[in-house]
């Protein structure tokens, strides 16, 4: 499941992703239709998600997820808050503060955003926000928990419709454990360019702590691997300085080794770019 999740992900945050939810509907324009509609109440304080509860909706949930709802959203207040940095959602009775960052896309009236959750260091969230809807997915944790928004077809007042739907496995990790090791963090260093560089490259965990701090000097050709650096399942942030004049961040998750997942290695490449002096290609271990 967690691998689908951040599958999906990676479309979002590259804005990409078209969630569509099968209706299971043989009209091809389905129009707004008030009476479908029993009920409607806020779920969220900062009114971003509106449930609504439809009794001859055709929209189908995906298979494993425990819990939905159908909503409707407002994309412009998500867009308001999330420009200053925190989005506070209550989802299915659960409170949540965000911090997102928006990422630059190149698409019209699409804004993509990606963060995680204030004091949840293996938390994830990743959104992109049209005029008209909102598609995205929160990990709260690696393992356990998870939440999905996608759009239909179906519409209330003009509005579209979406699932909002939640995965629930207690004890995921623990189960995970029994079978599968901790992947360390890993990384290297090649110097493709012709002249001899010093590096810094320091390791911090999700609250900002150094877990690992190292300075190296490379000729041209020299290549450097790390040592393993053993750390916790989380999301963890490179801190790179070259030549003591520029400045380079790279994020990287540690996991366990399990199925297609894994700690993220990433590769850095000197080169002879004064604009841009470093390439970084990141691996799953």
């Amino acid at each position: 499941m967690r691998f689908i999740v951040l599958a999906v992900a990676t479309l979002i945050l590259l804005g990409i992703v078209g969630f569509s939810v099968y209706s299971g509907s043989s009209n091809e324009n389905i129009q707004d239709d008030k009476n479908i509609i029993r009920k409607t109440s806020e779920i969220d304080e900062n009114g971003i998600f509106k449930e609504i509860k439809l009794d001859n909706s055709s929209i189908t949930a995906p298979e494993s997820c425990d819990r939905f709802e159908t909503v409707i959203v407002n994309p412009e207040k998500f867009r308001t808050l999330a420009s200053n940095g925190t989005v506070n959602l209550s989802l299915m009775g659960e409170d949540y503060e965000l911090k997102l960052q928006e990422r630059e896309i190149q698409k019209p009236n699409v804004n993509s955003y990606m963060g995680y959750i204030t004091g949840k260091p293996q938390s994830s969230a990743f959104f992109t926000v049209k005029n008209d809807s909102i598609d995205g997915c929160i990990n709260v944790d690696f393992f356990n928990q998870s939440y999905g928004i996608a759009s239909t077809d179906e519409k209330y007042e003009g509005k579209t419709v979406h699932l909002l739907w939640r995965y629930y496995s207690e004890g995921g990790e623990e189960e995970v454990k029994k079978h599968h090791s901790l992947n360390p963090l890993e990384f290297s260093l090649r110097n493709s360019d012709k002249k001899s560089h010093e590096i810094n490259i320091e390791l911090f965990d999700f609250y900002n702590n150094s877990v690992f701090k190292e300075n190296y000097a490379m000729n041209p050709e020299d290549e450097i691997f790390s040592p393993e650096i053993t750390v916790e399942p989380g999301y963890y942030r490179y801190k790179i300085i070259l030549d003591n004049k520029f400045t380079f961040e790279q994020r990287v998750t540690a996991s366990y080794a399990a199925n297609l997942g894994g700690s993220e290695k990433l590769h850095i490449n000197i080169i002879d770019n004064p604009d841009n002096p470093i390439e970084f290609v990141s691996e799953i271990a």
